[in-house]
């Protein structure tokens, strides 16, 4: 048999749930020299997930050559959700990924293992010195997540926490595996303030995972949960204005603010952190495909921990607080405060960042995109083309993958969680596993409900990334298979 190259993308190892079914989104991909990938299936135990097969993986040519094989296939990739029940025996078995290709022939290759039980809450201790006053004072628990803080804003952020008006809270410090420099940074901003309590990771997790592993610390007497980003500045009176908010809506489960945008020196860049954006956040249909909840902004009750946790098990590309929204949308609804309570910093090495006037520039490149996607699909095949325009190409086809594997495993961990209502459930079909993707989303964007312009341009740019991977992988199927080489020592590669 000639060699094959299986890759598994980075992911979680997902932890064993006590109380929810967990959905664990699992990617890569295989090639071997003559054959097509045909199907790929994940085997947990007896069960077996299916996987979509056929994605463009650009990533793969590379491997492919520096293991001396021809780069003839691109059309390699394969993407699954598998639902591990909660209580089950499964945190102890070896996952296997099935391969078929298109000679019959069958492959099992070991996927990564499992790991123990999820992280422990950690024990919380009330610091406040006025007992009885700080009763009657809602308890905050603040979980920033923290890697390599830049000194100067890190140490104004750690100051705006302290100028709080609100006066009862705590801030849980999860990092991300800093290097000891940075962590002495971190530790000498909240030295002598027992309100901080800060814990590093052996490895890093990744900001998704990262935040979920500083959620598992509130503490039972916590009412409200905020989030914070190691780089931005509060307003004094958050904490009191979005707790002010949901005390006066029972029924929201989450406020969130605007914020303006700032430089690292505090100057003003823009009034608002979404200029012109026209979206919505009270229905799970829009925010499933956009989501406009910052993280930072956002404070919400602590209850709705029992929902959000644990995180579906993705990879580095999900986001927390995309997640947390669509859990607070199903389980009671989102307040917004117009005004502006924090400061967005914006700088080189944000997660994701602000953007100036998204609406008409992006509706025009999606659309150019949509219309010259024959042309795009027709140049990929070229390798000279794929070396020459690598960044765009990978913003066009893999990067909407990504974010389909992601709102797939929301919509699925959703669907087994939560109780929908009609909009429910009409949000998460769009994205339920299974065949014609293209078509749910292409129906979602025709949709004539009013979802905003976020909602339409994020499904126009994911429908188009499935267009032009669809072309490219029709286009890579015209081309013959070269003839499989004899190996030598009938041994298989495993790329990564």
């Amino acid at each position: 048999m000639p060699p094959s190259l299986i890759h598994l993308d980075p992911g979680p190892q997902p932890h064993a749930a006590s109380h929810h079914d967990l959905v664990w989104a699992f990617s890569g991909w295989a090639c071997r020299e003559g054959c097509r990938l045909h199907a790929a299936d994940l085997r947990v135990g007896d069960a077996r997930f299916p996987a979509h097969t056929g994605a463009i993986r650009l990533d793969a040519e590379t491997a492919q050559l520096r293991h001396g094989l021809a780069p003839a296939v691109l059309d390699c990739g394969f993407w699954g959700v598998a639902v591990l029940p909660a209580g089950g025996s499964w945190h102890s078995l070896q996952p296997v990924m099935l391969l078929e290709w298109s000679d019959g022939t069958w492959e099992e290759w070991p996927a990564r293992a499992f790991a123990g039980p999820g992280p422990s809450p950690g024990a919380i201790v009330d610091t406040s010195a006025d007992r009885k006053h700080a009763e009657d004072i809602p308890l905050v628990a603040i979980a920033m997540a923290t890697y390599q803080p830049d000194p100067p804003l890190f140490q104004a952020q750690i100051a705006s926490i302290r100028n709080q008006t609100h006066g009862r809270w705590i801030c849980l410090i999860e990092d991300d595996g800093s290097d000891d420099a940075h962590w002495a940074v971190i530790t000498a901003a909240i030295a002598g303030d027992e309100r901080f309590l800060a814990r590093r990771n052996t490895t890093n997790l990744g900001f998704y995972h990262n935040f979920e592993r500083a959620l598992t610390r509130v503490p039972a007497e916590a009412a409200f949960v905020a989030l914070a980003d190691q780089d931005d500045r509060w307003a004094p009176e958050k904490l009191s204005v979005l707790v002010g908010v949901l005390a006066g809506r029972p029924d929201a489960m989450l406020a969130f603010s605007n914020m303006t945008v700032v430089d690292r020196n505090g100057r003003l860049l823009s009034e608002t952190f979404w200029p012109g954006l026209d979206s919505r956040h009270d229905s799970l249909d829009a925010l499933l495909m956009a989501n406009v909840v910052t993280g930072c902004a956002c404070l919400f009750r602590a209850s709705l921990l029992q929902l959000a946790l644990p995180f579906p098990a993705l990879g580095r590309l999900a986001y927390h607080d995309h997640w947390i929204a669509c859990c607070a949308t199903v389980a009671g609804g989102i307040a917004y405060e117009p005004r502006s309570l924090a400061g967005y910093v914006q700088h080189g090495g944000n997660s994701l960042g602000y953007r100036r006037r998204p609406g008409l520039r992006l509706a025009s490149r999606i659309a150019a995109c949509l219309l010259l996607s024959p042309a795009i699909a027709l140049a990929g095949q070229l390798a000279m083309v794929r070396r020459r325009l690598a960044q765009p190409l990978k913003l066009l086809v893999s990067l909407p993958d990504t974010e389909l594997v992601c709102r797939t495993a929301f919509a699925e961990t959703l669907r087994r969680r939560a109780t929908l209502d009609d909009d429910g459930r009409r949000a998460v079909s769009t994205f339920a596993p299974g065949p014609r993707i293209g078509l749910r989303l292409l129906a979602a964007l025709l949709r004539p409900d009013r979802r905003g312009k976020a909602f339409r341009g994020v499904a126009a740019r994911l429908f188009t990334g499935r267009v032009i991977a669809h072309l490219m992988s029709l286009l890579a199927r015209l081309r013959p298979l070269p003839a499989a080489r004899r190996s030598v020592t009938g041994e298989r590669g495993h790329a990564g």
